[in-house]
């Protein structure tokens, strides 16, 4: 409050008690927080494809699928084309193919393949279909499980590559490397087979004491 002056001579406050709006506002919090973990659990969903004369007319996808694209149902129904768009450009081709014989009426297996979610980032999924028919025989519609397999498909990679790397090392390696289970050769690289001077399929199988010259074979530690 101020005089006639505009001097400040007094204050007044007046209090509210949100503390019910803040109560509300730290629920809401807990909520999204603990729906964003649900959501990031989430790694399957399903939709579903209704065909007519071969062709797909419509498709449903459920609402799970945001978790694993990035693109909520909404955008997939706006957009027929975006479920190929998701596809890793790599991929799209064996994709299609793998579309095409599931309405030709073939058998077809789970796919996997990768996709690139709404957020620019790379998943591995593995695509199953389940086809239904009607009483003819005809293709009616198909379910689908999409299932975020990422994890499972790095860890194999990443296995793949360590083994090339480790045969890489054994195979140009210059010292003579064999494995022998139970007393036979399971394994020789390069460099074992030209030291004795056998192809390396004649060794695959040989018993390794033929590899001892005669002279050393009743020495203590040689199995003949």
């Amino acid at each position: 409050m101020t005089d006639h002056e505009g001097k400040i001579v007094g204050r007044m406050a007046s209090f509210v008690d949100i503390t019910g709006r803040k109560k509300a506002q730290s629920a809401l919090r807990q909520s999204e927080e603990r729906y964003r973990r649900i959501t990031d659990a989430i790694t399957d969903y399903i939709y579903t494809v209704r065909i007519q004369d071969r062709r797909p007319v419509e498709t449903i996808h459920g609402p799970a699928c945001i978790a694993v694209t990035g693109y909520s149902a909404e955008e997939f129904k706006a957009n027929p084309y975006l479920w190929i768009h998701v596809v890793h450009e790599t991929d799209r081709h064996a994709v299609e193919q793998h579309a095409n014989r599931l309405l030709s009426g073939a058998k077809v297996q789970p796919i996997e393949h990768r996709i690139v979610r709404k957020d620019g980032a790379a998943r591995w999924v593995r695509n199953t279909s389940v086809p239904h028919y009607d009483s003819e025989g005809r293709l009616i519609y198909y379910d689908g499980l999409v299932q975020d397999i990422t994890e499972r498909k790095l860890a194999e990679l990443a296995l793949q590559d360590s083994e090339r790397k480790y045969s890489s090392l054994v195979e140009n390696s210059l010292t003579g490397i064999y494995i022998d289970q139970d007393g036979k050769i399971a394994f020789a690289n390069s460099r074992f087979a030209s030291i004795y001077e056998y192809a390396r399929e004649e060794l695959m199988g040989l018993e390794s004491w033929k590899l001892v010259h005669p002279i050393l074979r009743t020495e203590p530690g040689l199995m003949k």
